[in-house]
């Protein structure tokens, strides 16, 4: 065997590595291109699936949601109608008893109905309970006598207003003519109310009403505040 021909032998040889090679490398990626696409076909189906299930769970979420809704809704009707019964009044006003029922099944207290009840009844049988000034605080004044406390700290009273427009730190009184805020803090809440003098505030309690009266008093500065003891029958 000459040179020539061993050359070619070799040649041959490694030519065939090459290509056993090739094949190897070829088959390789083929395989992981293959197995790429199965797992990433498994993962879809897996997401899908998945996806498919949490829909399914909050549809029946929605659904139980609508039926607690319902249930708390008819448990209102029921517990106004209760209550409607308890106090006697389905033989009186069917207006009246509707709309007390129609109150309590949107959330309002038996408690917060008969307060308002209350505040608009007419009061009878008023005696004065307190005639007092009252110093209204501005912008350019306020101190002590801004404050009142009146049952031995059961109720307090503050009145703010609009300074004069001629007003200053000497002369801080407040403008009548514009709107006064008065607070009324006591025990079980605190009552807002602005207006124009003179101003009228009702305090309900069990069975009687506290009724406020706010004037403009004789000092400058001042407003009067008169309290009426108030019952109801």
């Amino acid at each position: 065997m000459d040179f020539f021909e061993t050359r070619e032998k070799y040649r041959r040889k490694e030519y065939r590595i090459y290509v056993r090679l090739v094949t190897r490398a070829v088959v390789f990626a083929l395989l992981l291109w293959i197995g790429w696409q199965w797992g990433n076909y498994d993962q879809k189906n897996f997401y899908e699936n998945l996806s498919n299930e949490l829909d399914k769970s909050q549809t029946q979420l929605n659904q139980l949601n609508q039926k607690f809704v319902s249930l708390v809704q008819q448990n209102k009707k029921l517990v106004a109608e209760n209550t409607i019964s308890e106090l006697g009044l389905k033989n009186t006003d069917k207006t009246l008893s509707n709309s007390i029922k129609f109150l309590l099944e949107s959330d309002v207290s038996l408690e917060q109905i008969r307060q308002s009840l209350l505040s608009i009844s007419s009061p009878i049988n008023c005696r004065k309970l307190v005639d007092e000034k009252l110093a209204v605080a501005t912008e350019l004044y306020t101190g002590s006598e801004s404050n009142l406390s009146l049952f031995q700290g059961g109720l307090t009273v503050h009145v703010n207003g609009a300074p004069f427009s001629q007003g200053n730190k000497n002369n801080p009184w407040f403008d009548p003519e514009q709107e006064i805020e008065v607070r009324l803090a006591y025990l079980g809440g605190q009552k807002i109310v602005t207006g124009l003098l003179p101003v009228d505030i009702i305090i309900p309690a069990e069975t009687w009403l506290l009724k406020a009266q706010i004037t403009q008093a004789n000092l400058r500065g001042y407003v009067r505040i008169i309290f009426n003891q108030c019952s109801l029958r």
